[in-house]
């Protein structure tokens, strides 16, 4: 491998055979490896930023989904949200919190010991993935859009 610097006031043609000093060869394997870590590290920043991109898109996308379930983009799952609601408000009303924390922790640490093997789940990220997102309402209205008008034709 031939390794020399150009653009110095002298320009090397390919394939020629160059000599170098050992201090010149020296830097010259330096500079390469300091360019490589450059890169490394700016390859990391790339995907350090690329992480935090998708993770706030997940927090918006929620944000967006809470939103069209009050805004009643989907009905059944509005009323099923206020049914909820209703639900939890009456419990919490006729029935102390003590009672329901403590319904809620025994529930909690004994479900390994009832059923070993049942998959962990959050109810509450369930619902709000069957709610579409902001971007998701505007790509169903383009594409009934679209279709509507191949229609009329």
């Amino acid at each position: 491998m031939i390794l020399g610097r150009t653009g110095e006031g002298e320009r090397r043609s390919r394939g020629a055979e160059v000599r170098h000093s050992e201090g010149e060869l020296g830097r010259l394997v330096v500079q390469d490896s300091e360019r490589k870590g450059f890169m490394n590290k700016l390859y990391a920043i790339q995907d350090v930023c690329i992480s935090v991109q998708n993770a706030l898109d997940e927090v918006a996308s929620y944000g967006e989904r809470i939103k069209n379930t009050f805004n009643w983009t989907v009905p059944f799952l509005s009323w099923l949200a206020i049914v909820a609601f209703g639900a939890a408000t009456i419990l919490i009303y006729y029935i102390p919190l003590r009672y329901i924390v403590l319904a809620w922790g025994v529930n909690k640490f004994t479900k390994k010991l009832r059923d070993p093997y049942t998959i962990d789940n959050n109810e509450l990220l369930d619902f709000l993935s069957r709610v579409p997102s902001d971007v998701q309402v505007v790509g169903e209205l383009s594409f009934f859009i679209s279709v509507s008008s191949f229609i009329s034709f």
